[in-house]
């Protein structure tokens, strides 16, 4: 069955709109925080939701079935004020963003007033970046490139500044922008290769409570927790009064959403939209504060809750749906079962709300657009099937049409997550498969894998096998955890070059790590690999000290009592979830360039410490030079050294023991709300910006090209096909990678075109799965397609990727990114 023409229109409608910039909340949270300055942080966060969802404007599109618009423009940022980054990115930016030529920013002239001259000012000094930037001066945790005139000379010899400037390079802009724009830079890219950026978020939200109890249930729970002892506790008050006042503003917001819609109701002409706008303003007046009384009613609960969620939030919320085949089956089979709805009707409303969770908007700044994509990178990651609590198949008729869904919408901006077990039926095996014949985008993940990696990270085996995933590739649990499953992270590639320079990093000019020893002076391998390692924990411990700051100014200033109020445990505790009110609380440190890693400690062993046909001085001078009058050698690291991904013992056992140790020692460390962190492997798109900023490596890479994208093989070593390209992968352990991998692999379309070599396919699925893997995202695509996208992109509006963890439409994305995912490996036969 086709996409509905009417939800064809809303999905084109939003494709083509223009990138805006909404001030709403930021005005209204502006607004309400001058009132309330001095009061429970709690307290302050609560009146600034409801302020802002009782202001801001509401509107109703043509063709949709449920209402609740996230800003007051059809594609609009909605800006976190309160955290900081975005702040910097329009206080520096938003003249070079508004003339780009790729997709620029629309502003109303008076709200880029109000915004220069009354938002912005007033929050300097107060954001989570301001204070972050404080506290990491207080903690050593400031990084500056040196200014001394050899190093920068010898920056610029080795490393590809015409690359670098290509890509990041602002036009027109002045040198003090220049200064500043890297100052800034560093401060949430340590040393350009460690990540700590300004977001918490990343989280499963509780759309499952709120369908069980309505936001009128979750208020009496507060009330009663409040009365139950926790009044003289200012914090736990603070906190219980503040659910119960985002609960009454989410049934005021849900409730102006009902008078407009009976308004537009009474005005509508055709009979056939004048009834479907009063079942919308029934269903506003009702859900989400009661429980929902039909699946149309689910839909628009689980749809108000996520734009509610979303406003409290800000941009870069991240904010997952969970499991919503199996919340949201049971008012399916009832209203199947009774006759009220139809597959078709409900097909529609699938439709709608994958549109919707596919279509926001993020805003990068000017550089890193070239290195990213904006359009639907605020994940919702919608997961389907998998098991139940008890281990017994969940995949049920709503989950085969959430396929037939997605399928028919085409991805969009969803990271849309499908789960497979032993214990899946061969029909949804299928299923799930066939998607990739109308759209790449689906990320395939294995319960054998992810529940015991669940498990061993801390969570009970029933919830860990009611798993979400979360942004890319983040299982976590569904409405009971605050994991912060991203945006702290390291290079596992820079890391080498740190060794090789004994703590030096080429781009910055100076030590940046421990001294780890001489390595011309190194005598085995195992030497440098443990020298290794310690630039690795160094990286980690540099990361932790700064996700402790963050986290601690989150639970200190800013609380997050909506998203909290939906979370188990958060009330049972009287605690937000900030605070370590939730069930599980977890962090979160991954890890880049993991393949470039590997491969240039394989290179080094094998060339340096088993052949010696290369000293570490003879490479030293290779790379200082960037291979210049060394291409033979560069040609022999490339294609002669060890590599992962070819099902070779030898370097996989390397894999598995680099994975081990970096898993390790991130699992063993404590977040402030005393949780584990958990490791994972995935970049975000991160691993082309970051190749940026590296000088050439040992494994033949020169520098300023790209590093290998989260857990796949680097681009082109998958020599021997994709069957040794994961047997290498399923080797490491993935109990140990609690935070997930990313497994990037690209096809030709004809590899799926019919049901034998469909089945081909699931085989090398299958086969990859129970050798031990836990993730596969495939892009069936070919090269010639994605070139053309490149040449003529408004042919290709709604093609999308997969990156490099998360989906994305690749009109988006920037050259750079493209680019690299066209260099990965084209995979013709299996």
């Amino acid at each position: 069955m086709p996409i509905h023409p009417k939800n064809s229109r809303l999905k084109e409608l939003y494709l083509n709109a223009p990138y805006e910039i909404c001030i709403e909340r930021a005005r209204y949270y502006t607004q309400s925080y001058k009132r309330t300055r001095g009061g429970h942080p709690a307290l302050c966060a609560a009146k600034a939701f409801g302020h802002t969802v009782r202001n801001m404007t509401v509107t109703i599109l043509d063709d949709e079935l449920f209402a609740g618009n996230r800003s007051s423009k059809l594609l609009g940022v909605v800006i976190p004020v309160e955290r900081g980054d975005v702040n910097l990115i329009l206080d520096m930016e938003l003249d070079h963003l508004i003339r780009r030529k790729r997709q620029p920013f629309f502003i109303d002239e008076d709200d880029r007033r109000e915004l220069d001259r009354e938002i912005l000012p007033w929050w300097r000094g107060k954001t989570v970046r301001d204070h972050k930037k404080a506290l990491y001066k207080k903690a050593g945790l400031n990084f500056s490139f040196s200014k001394n005139p050899f190093a920068v000379s010898q920056i610029r010899k080795s490393m590809d500044w015409g690359r670098l400037r290509k890509a990041t390079s602002v036009p027109s802009a002045t040198p003090g922008y220049k200064l500043r724009g890297l100052r800034e830079l560093l401060h949430n890219n340590p040393a350009l290769v460690m990540n700590v950026f300004d977001v918490q978020g990343h989280l499963v939200l509780g759309h499952e409570t709120v369908l069980k109890e309505g936001f009128c249930g979750i208020r009496q729970k507060a009330l009663d927790a409040l009365n139950n002892g926790n009044r003289a506790d200012a914090d736990k008050a603070a906190f219980l009064e503040s659910t119960v006042i985002c609960c009454d503003a989410v049934r005021d917001f849900a409730g102006r959403f009902a008078v407009l819609a009976q308004e537009k109701a009474k005005r509508e002409k055709d009979p056939a939209r004048a009834k479907e706008l009063e079942a919308m303003a029934r269903h506003c007046a009702h859900v989400p504060y009661h429980t929902p009384r039909s699946f149309a009613e689910a839909v628009a609960a689980l749809w108000l809750t996520q734009a509610a969620a979303y406003i409290s939030f800000g941009m870069v919320a991240i904010f997952a749906i969970g499991r919503f085949d199996q919340y949201l089956y049971p008012f399916y089979a009832k209203d199947i079962q009774k006759g009220i709805i139809t597959s078709e009707k409900a097909l529609r409303l699938l439709e709608e709300l994958l549109i919707k969770l596919g279509t926001n908007l993020m805003i990068l700044p000017y550089a890193a657009k070239s290195t990213g994509n904006e359009l639907g990178s605020d994940s919702c990651a919608p997961t389907v099937g998998g098991v139940d609590e008890t281990g017994e198949n969940a995949a049920n008729p709503l989950s085969h049409l959430i396929l037939d869904a997605f399928s028919n919408v085409k991805s969009l901006g969803n990271s849309f997550t499908i789960r497979l077990s032993e214990k899946t039926p061969e029909s949804f095996w299928k299923k799930a498969l066939e998607t990739y014949r109308s759209t790449s985008g689906a990320a395939l993940f294995y319960d054998e894998a992810v529940v015991p990696a669940l498990v061993k990270g801390g969570m009970e085996i029933a919830d860990a096998r009611n798993y979400g995933v979360i942004g890319c590739v983040e299982p976590a649990g569904n409405g009971d955890s605050f994991p912060c499953t991203s945006g702290n992270d390291i290079s596992l590639a820079a890391a080498v070059e740190m060794t090789l320079l004994n703590g030096r990093l080429r781009m910055m000019g100076k030590r940046i790590g421990p001294k780890t020893g001489n390595p011309e002076k190194f005598k085995t391998f195992d030497e440098f690999f443990l020298a290794y390692k310690r630039q690795v924990s160094f990286m980690i411990d540099t990361v932790e000290k700064a996700v402790h700051i963050k986290d601690g100014i989150y639970k200190k200033l800013y609380p997050r009592p909506l998203v909290s109020a939906t979370l188990a445990g958060c009330i049972e505790n009287a605690r937000d979830a900030t605070a370590g009110g939730a069930k599980y609380n977890f962090g979160s440190i991954g890890a880049r360039g993991f393949a470039t890693a590997l491969d240039c400690l394989a290179a080094i062993r094998h060339f340096v410490f088993e052949q010696k046909a290369l000293s570490i001085k003879e490479l030293l001078e290779m790379l200082k030079n960037n291979f210049a009058d060394s291409e033979i050698w560069r040609q022999r690291l490339v294609n002669k050294a060890p590599k992962y991904g070819c099902d070779d013992d030898k370097v996989d056992f390397l894999a598995c023991e680099l994975a081990a140790f970096f898993c390790n020692n991130v699992s063993r460390r404590k977040t402030l709300r005393g949780g584990a962190f958990r490791p994972g492997f995935f970049s975000y798109g991160m691993h082309v910006l970051e190749g940026l900023y590296i000088g050439a490596l040992p494994n033949g890479r020169k520098a300023g090209e790209p590093v290998s994208n989260s857990f796949s093989p680097s681009n082109g070593a998958e020599r021997k096909g994709p069957t040794a390209a994961l047997a290498s992968i399923a080797k490491i352990d993935a109990s140990l990678i609690s935070n997930g991998c990313a497994v990037n692999m690209k096809f030709l379309p004809q590899l799926l075109e019919d049901d034998e070599r469909l089945a081909k396919f699931e085989g090398l699925v299958k086969g990859y799965f129970v050798q031990g893997g836990m993730e596969l995202q495939p892009n069936v695509i070919s090269n010639q397609v994605l070139k053309d996208a490149q040449k003529n992109p408004d042919s290709y509006r709604d093609l999308v990727v997969r990156v490099s963890g998360y989906s994305a439409l690749f009109h988006d994305l920037g050259k750079p990114l493209q680019d690299e995912i066209i260099a990965r490996t084209q995979f013709e036969r299996l």
